[in-house]
């Protein structure tokens, strides 16, 4: 039975298991009680009274062209659209990650380090076993870098946190897993951050697991069923599939759960209201990221026949093959419904998946967005319940952003528009007028971190000097837009207008290049991107930019005339002045 009260569906007897016990009631246990009781009692630094709540939720592959709040309304989100976009609130128009994959830019947003400091997705897609965040150092506990919850925690806040926040199983050198050697979502947390229940509560939402494989899908992959489920015949299954389940029975569904039941927890206990010491609450969606396996209602919000197809199915003219395949293609290619359509033979540089194909992944992606945007309402309407929503601030990102068949590119991998351009929202009480709704402002993730220290009237950390800093220098290579939001703050910097990201190039995914490459561009709030590909160090983890004889190609897009990026203008005379301008740029952030 589900919160409503309505049977369920259940795909097989056990793909719609109870919700353990210890998570189905919104209720302060006694540990709990106890908890709570010597967390308001005592802390690392006791908060003033009256300080605000944050409230993180993370989105995983959620990209920027969705409802009235980035004004693509065929994308519906109107839970999104009401409680930022509509509820004084701002949009982000021109948020930027500063790499598009899942683990490092979580590790770069959360840490606020650029790639080449955290070392973490410099050697490319391929490298996933080196996505642990604190892997610069091994982990050793007196090097770590200092991480936005951790923070938090340090500084009197009560913090909890559920679901994909850091990049789960990515740290075995820091943790044992919980549930086995295979996975566990902690393996890839810092346990410093959180001082309040359970973090990573997948796996312990729907228990025992038939098979470890299950334990995974579902932490890692955010479905039920999942990649590897005996409904799958143990393969990777398909990309898209409309599931009878409820909501409430996904994974995505029940970390909303989760989090409405952390925020009566606090309410009942006091914590965050009056005097009360203030939280720090992390909930870290799935959706939509692969498979978009989601209750069978959100696919019914489309019609197959309506739904759009990119303006920009091929790759831009005058863009090399050899930088095309280290791309995320091979990430949606591998799943059982789309062998065929991507294999080889049929789909390649030059000639993008068929628009049926296309179709259904598009539509599908847009399906599981809606499903993401209704568990976001949960929690959001969760905050108006409980009497949070005027001392919260809110902040919603996704990690990165989407390509669905534009420059002939899927998922993410690359430093096109479409995948360092992410989704980021902010609610906060008292927001100046002027910064709400659609707002224009050019801003990178490393600069989340400070930005929220400053509105939480937290210690300022200090900027990094230099290109890089190590671990044990407490420092970060953002800057604060808090003002932008409440001008009367002080420590904010000027609008920026420069954006800069990588991706990488390794030979064995670059037929033609001759050496491993770095990938760096520079996105410029008067309309332009340069891209630059640069030898590059897994050693020193920099270009080796006296090395550019070797190796040297680039890629100019003019978003004012070709939003779409259809063509490179690097050769073309007329941009002359501007590569020049931008390869200084560009190389002075890198190599100052």
């Amino acid at each position: 039975i589900n919160s409503q009260g309505n049977s369920l569906s259940p795909l097989t007897q056990h793909s719609a298991r109870p919700l353990s016990k210890t998570n189905s009631g919104i209720m302060l246990t006694l540990w709990e009680l106890v908890v709570v009781a010597c967390l308001l009692a005592q802390g690392t630094v006791m908060a003033a009274p009256s300080r605000k709540n944050f409230l993180l939720i993370a989105v995983d592959d959620l990209r920027p062209m969705f409802g009235k709040s980035f004004g693509v309304e065929e994308v519906l989100t109107p839970n999104i659209d009401k409680h930022f976009l509509q509820g004084g609130g701002a949009a982000m128009q021109h948020s930027y990650v500063q790499i598009a994959v899942c683990g490092p830019s979580r590790a770069s947003i959360l840490t606020g380090r650029r790639p080449d400091t955290t070392t973490v997705g410099v050697g490319g897609g391929a490298a996933i076993d080196l996505w642990c965040w604190c892997q610069r150092t091994d982990c050793r506990s007196d090097e770590l870098f200092m991480t936005l919850p951790t923070y938090f925690a340090q500084n009197g806040f009560i913090t909890a946190g559920n679901g994909k926040i850091f990049h789960p199983d990515a740290c075995t050198k820091m943790h044992v897993p919980q549930y086995g050697a295979e996975f566990a979502h902690t393996v890839g947390d810092d346990n410093r951050s959180w001082n309040f229940g359970t973090y990573g509560v997948e796996g312990m939402l729907q228990q025992p697991f038939d098979e470890k494989t299950e334990q995974f899908s579902e932490e890692q992959f955010g479905t039920i069923p999942g990649p590897n489920y005996p409904e799958f015949n143990g393969t990777i299954g398909p990309s898209w599939m409309k599931s009878p389940l409820a909501d409430e029975q996904q994974t995505d569904g029940q970390l909303a759960t989760n989090t409405l039941e952390r925020l009566a927890n606090f309410s009942r206990a006091g914590v965050g209201k009056a005097d009360g010491r203030p939280f720090f609450l992390a909930t870290g969606f799935h959706k939509p990221h692969t498979p978009w396996i989601v209750p069978e209602k959100y696919f019914d919000l489309y019609d197959l026949d309506s739904i759009s197809l990119p303006p920009n199915p091929r790759v831009p003219l005058g863009f090399k093959e050899e930088n095309w395949h280290a791309n995320g293609n091979i990430e949606i290619a591998h799943y059982a419904n789309d062998v065929v359509p991507f294999n080889k033979t049929v789909f390649g540089f030059n000639t993008p998946v068929n628009n049926q194909t296309m179709k259904e992944l598009r539509l599908a992606y847009f399906a599981a967005t809606s499903f993401l945007d209704a568990q976001v309402g949960r929690v959001l309407g969760g905050l108006d319940q409980y009497g949070y929503s005027d001392n919260t601030v809110v902040a919603l990102w996704s990690d990165h952003g989407y390509h669905l068949g534009d420059t002939n590119s899927w998922c993410k991998m690359t430093n096109f528009e479409k995948a360092t351009r992410n989704t980021l929202l902010w609610r906060i009480p008292g927001q100046a007028a002027a910064s709400q709704g659609q707002n224009s402002r050019f801003v990178e993730m490393v600069d989340f971190f400070p930005t929220a220290v400053e509105l939480m009237g937290l210690p300022a950390i200090a900027k990094c000097t230099g290109v890089d800093q190590p671990p044990t220098v407490q420092c970060l290579q953002g800057e604060s837009y808090a003002s932008e939001f409440v001008p009367t703050l002080s420590q904010s910097s000027d609008p920026k207008q420069n954006t800069f990201s990588q991706w990488a190039y390794p030979v064995l995914q670059s037929p033609g290049a001759k050496v491993f490459r770095m990938g760096y561009t520079v996105r410029t709030a008067d309309g332009y991107r340069f891209t630059q590909y640069v030898p590059y160090s897994l050693k020193l983890f920099r270009g080796i930019w006296a090395d550019l004889a070797k190796e040297d190609d680039f890629e100019l897009y003019d978003y004012t005339t070709d939003p779409t990026e259809t063509v490179n203008q690097v050769f073309n005379a007329k941009y002359a002045a501007v590569v020049t301008k931008l390869k200084a740029v560009l190389r002075n952030q890198y190599d100052p």
